[in-house]
C-alpha cells in the first residue's frame, strides 16, 4: 500500500470523505447486477463498498483494517481466481496504475468485472485540485478523465457497460455548506451529468480466440465466362446454319 493511500485513510473520516463513501456505496448498491460469482474483491477501503447480495458470495476487502494487506501493483492472489474487482479510487494515488490494470486483468476470471471509483478532473473538484496547492490529500492524487481510463480498459481487452456520475457539490470541507450545496446533486444529475466529482465506471473483460478464424469469400463474376455476349439461338439462325 502507497502512503497516499495509508494517508487517505484518515481523509475518509472527514465530513467530505465520509459523504463521498456514504454516496458510493449508494450507488454500488444500485449496481449490485454487476456484481456476481462467487469470490469479489475490494482493493483498499476500511469501509465496505461493496453491496450486500442476497446470494451467497465471499467478499474479500484488500486493506490492513481488514487483517489482509498487499500491494494493488501486485495483488496476493491466483490467476483468474476472482469474479468482480471493485477499486475505489486506487488509480489516482497508486504509482503505477497500469500495472494495477494488469493485475486487475491477471486475476480476474473470463468475463468477470471490474468496477473503478475515480475522482473526475472535468468537474468542482478537478478545479479545487487545480486551484490548491496539490500537497494535501485527496488534491496530491492523479485525477484521470473517463477518456483516458478506458483507452487504458480497452488496451486490455476491457468493454465498458456502465458508467455514473455523484457528487456533484463543490468539495467543501464542512458538514454544514455540504448540506446547503445538497440540492446540487439533483440539478447535476440533471442538467450537467458528466461534471459530477466521481466517476462510477462498470468493465467486462472481454475474451478472445487464440486462433484467428478466416473466412473463405466467394468472388461473383461480374461477366459470363467466355465471351461478353453470346450469341442468341431462334429457329431461324438454326436453319441457316
Amino acid at each position: 500500500m502507497s502512503v497516499e493511500t495509508k494517508m487517505m485513510a484518515q481523509w475518509w473520516q472527514s465530513p467530505l470523505g465520509q459523504l463521498v463513501l456514504l454516496e458510493e456505496k449508494d450507488l454500488l448498491q444500485c449496481l449490485k447486477a454487476h456484481f456476481y460469482g462467487h469470490f469479489q474483491l475490494q482493493v483498499y477501503g476500511s469501509t465496505v463498498l461493496l453491496p450486500q447480495l442476497t446470494d451467497a458470495s465471499n467478499q474479500i476487502v484488500m486493506d490492513p483494517a481488514f487483517s489482509l494487506d498487499g500491494q494493488a501493483e501486485s495483488l496476493p492472489f491466483k490467476s483468474h481466481s476472482i469474479d468482480t474487482v471493485l477499486l475505489p479510487h486506487v488509480l489516482e494515488f497508486s504509482t503505477d496504475p497500469h500495472q494495477v490494470l494488469r493485475e486487475v486483468d491477471r486475476v480476474l476470471v473470463a468475463d468477470g468485472t471490474v468496477v473503478l471509483c475515480c475522482f473526475n478532473p472535468l468537474s468542482l473538484w478537478g478545479l479545487r485540485r487545480l486551484l490548491s496547492y496539490q500537497d494535501t490529500l485527496p488534491w496530491q492524487g492523479h485525477y484521470f478523465s473517463q477518456v483516458r481510463v478506458k483507452d487504458w480498459l480497452r488496451l486490455l481487452n476491457f468493454e465498458v457497460i456502465d458508467v455514473k456520475k455523484i457528487m456533484f457539490r463543490p468539495p467543501v470541507r464542512t458538514a454544514e455548506w455540504l448540506a446547503r450545496f445538497s440540492i446540487m446533486e439533483r440539478w447535476g444529475k440533471r442538467f450537467w451529468p458528466f461534471f459530477g466529482g466521481v466517476t462510477v465506471l462498470v468493465a467486462t473483460k472481454r475474451t478472445i480466440p487464440l486462433t484467428p478464424i478466416h473466412l473463405h469469400w466467394r468472388y461473383k463474376q461480374l461477366f459470363p465466362s467466355g465471351r461478353f455476349i453470346k450469341k442468341t439461338v431462334s429457329r431461324w439462325s438454326s436453319k441457316s446454319e
